[in-house]
């Protein structure tokens, strides 16, 4: 490793110390928002509480939200398929029943003043996120777009496909690219307006060769999908995951985040503590919302570790890093 890497490394480390010293004393269990009527097709939708954003010129919202973590027995769960959440008027965040997949996925709906976005279509495939979908976003013209390509963020495309105003980016490299304008792969940052409302589309492969981050100019939330979330990180290319992170944290230094949202939740409320991974009941699971400061340290501990993956997954207390 040469001199400015290594200064550049520490550098990152002590930002992470300050800034996980400042979350100490939050709570990483569930929010406790109230249940409210769903829209048409869909699950309940959970009332906004207090604004949890950042100040400043983003657009605030709330994750105060207990979200449905299955059940003990799930032959008596009772839970819709989807549940629904009003981060603000126009960012719905939604996840599919534990109990029908224990990928209990987390799916994002952006709005602008004239067209959606939908990243990712669950695991399931009825045609329940569809109409849900559709009943938050009206007849705006959609773009259906992934994460990656894993069965449990694709499932429901074909639901999509072939539906009005709808259009459904393939989760190829190549669809990608196009769709979002990313002309080199995967340094080049694309982007997508959805009506005053534009999205940075970064790629990240490493977890699957198609991966990619959004970024809403809007409200500072960044999606990252099976990338970094408060869970077992399933790695396929070392190699290329630790450029990507290295990437994700320069292009977090430079950008105001309110959050980093993932795509599913396997640790506990305890930091360092996980669910056996398959499981149906998280009923002391930790909050989905992470913070720019774990992007920083994940960076700090991919770079540490090396460029040889370790032998063993690698606890730290909201992440478990998991070469496969």
């Amino acid at each position: 490793m040469d001199d400015a890497r290594q200064v550049t490394i520490l550098a990152r480390t002590a930002v992470v110390a300050l800034a996980l010293a400042g979350c100490v004393g939050e709570s990483p269990g569930g929010g406790g928002g109230r249940p409210v009527d769903a829209p048409a097709g869909g699950g309940p939708v959970d009332a906004p509480g207090s604004r949890d954003a950042p100040g400043g010129s983003l657009v605030p919202g709330t994750l105060q939200v207990t979200w449905r973590h299955g059940s003990a027995n799930c032959t008596q769960n009772t839970d819709p398929e989807v549940q629904v959440h009003a981060y603000n008027a126009t960012t719905h965040i939604l996840r599919q029943n534990k109990c029908r997949t224990f990928e209990a996925p987390f799916i994002y709906v952006l709005q602008g003043t004239t067209a959606a976005l939908v990243l990712d279509t669950g695991a399931l495939t009825t045609v329940t996120l569809r109409d849900t979908v559709r009943s938050l976003i009206g007849s705006k013209p959609l773009t259906v777009a992934h994460t990656h390509a894993h069965g449990d963020h694709v499932a429901s495309d074909a639901r999509f496909s072939g539906q009005p105003m709808t259009t459904v980016v393939a989760p190829t490299r190549a669809a990608v690219q196009s769709a979002f304008g990313i002309t080199t792969w995967p340094t080049t940052t694309g982007t997508i307006d959805l009506g005053g409302r534009v999205l940075d589309v970064l790629g990240i492969p490493g977890h699957e060769q198609t991966h990619i981050a959004i970024y809403d100019r809007q409200t500072g939330l960044l999606l990252t999908g099976d990338t970094l979330y408060p869970g077992l990180l399933f790695i396929n290319d070392w190699a290329m995951y630790r450029i990507s992170i290295g990437r994700l944290a320069q292009f977090v230094a430079g950008h105001p985040i309110s959050h980093v949202l993932g795509a599913h939740v396997e640790m506990t409320s305890t930091p360092k503590q996980s669910y056996p991974y398959g499981t149906t009941y998280q009923p002391a699971e930790h909050v989905l919302q992470l913070t720019a400061a774990h992007v920083l340290e994940l960076d700090a501990a991919v770079t540490m570790l090396g460029a040889t993956p370790p032998a063993q997954p690698v606890t730290y207390d909201h992440f478990v890093i998991d070469p496969q």
